[in-house]
């Protein structure tokens, strides 16, 4: 597809979490090339601006990548363009690359669904204006994601750790960046990469008599919620104010207390049983669907956070397992699920807390 390199450049990639990086130290470490996160699901990475100000102070090329938490071709065309609102300034010499890992998009996904989100950002950024490629591991690539219609259509980053530069990956999908482990530069814990093509001349050619990017409308949230509705927060998500929240949060259900306050129409409250969490932004959020279609038989999860139908609290271990349907529905309470092992009945909970295994 391109011509290589006859020796791999040194990178690295770096996010919010590589805050105060080192730049002048990356250089004379021999980084050639950092990839900077851009965002997440919706949300610019907090330290994008200042990554981008301290790669070009060091004169060192640049490009970006999108953490994806897209559940549907919409998502991921909303995703795109949270991303190109974001980098919508710059011109970057290597490409933006979708990173696609997320768990929860393997287990609600099926992989012609996985590929098509895939596709619509890829297809999305480049329409914007910008080259595109895939950040996965072999496994995503192998099984959750139709090969055959990515490789060779879209760059690739491949994530398999070796934890050596020099131990090469078992792996050929054409990938011309490949992130082999943990790096350490200026005291600072990141992942290495190693490039194998001349991107600065690629994207060259590729932005030839293109004019600079329109600017991209800044997106709007993929649902509308009001008060009442069940919610979960995306993984990265912080305050509205942009603190960090608990961990635990990320694995909850939440109601919606109050949507909107003077000003912010995307400021949005949630808690649980009357008492509240936090403030988020509505971009952060994702609605939990109400409507499980469930028969007598099917194996079901219990998601985290769930309580009985009559709202007491479930024993820690009835959300590692898994369940059989055993009861759908009494009079009045169409949502009324009985779940059990072996005949023997565990609980009854609402279906919008279960998952089809």
């Amino acid at each position: 597809m391109y011509e290589r390199l006859e020796r791999p450049l040194k990178g690295a990639d770096i996010s919010y979490v590589q805050k105060n990086f080192d730049f002048s130290a990356a250089k004379e470490y021999g980084i050639r090339f950092l990839i900077i996160r851009a965002g997440i699901a919706l949300s610019v990475d907090s330290q994008l601006y200042s990554h981008i100000r301290g790669a070009e102070a060091a004169d060192i090329p640049y490009g970006f990548y999108w953490y994806s938490y897209a559940f549907s071709v919409k998502e991921a065309r909303a995703e795109a363009a949270a991303c190109l609102a974001a980098i919508k300034a710059y011109r970057p010499k290597y490409p933006v690359f979708y990173d696609v890992e997320s768990n929860r998009q393997v287990s609600a996904l099926n992989t012609r669904e996985r590929t098509d989100i895939v596709k619509a950002f890829c297809d999305e950024v480049i329409k914007g204006g910008y080259p595109c490629g895939i950040y996965a591991n072999p496994s995503w690539l192998l099984n959750y994601l139709k090969k055959d219609e990515l490789v060779g259509k879209y760059d690739i980053w491949l994530a398999n750790w070796t934890d050596d530069p020099n131990r090469p990956t078992g792996f050929d999908f054409g990938q011309t960046i490949w992130q082999w482990g943990l790096d350490r530069i200026g005291g600072m814990n990141t992942d290495g990469d190693l490039c194998y093509v001349d991107y600065p001349a690629i994207t060259e050619k590729f932005y030839e008599g293109l004019s600079k990017p329109k600017p991209y409308p800044d997106p709007e949230p993929t649902e509308k919620f009001k008060v009442g509705d069940r919610v979960r927060v995306r993984k990265g998500a912080r305050t509205y104010d942009g603190k960090p929240l608990a961990s635990f949060v990320y694995d909850n259900v939440y109601t919606v207390q109050q949507v909107g306050i003077k000003g912010k129409p995307d400021y949005i409250v949630i808690g649980v049983d009357g008492m509240v969490t936090a403030a988020v932004k509505a971009s952060d959020l994702i609605l939990e669907k109400t409507e499980v279609k469930l028969k007598v038989g099917d194996r079901v999860r219990v998601r985290k956070g769930a309580r009985t139908y009559d709202g007491k609290p479930l024993a820690s271990f009835v959300y590692d397992n898994v369940y059989t349907v055993q009861q759908v529905g009494i009079k009045g309470k169409p949502n009324y699920i009985v779940i059990g092992v072996n005949g023997m009945v565990t609980a009854a909970v609402k279906a919008s807390d279960l998952s089809l295994v």
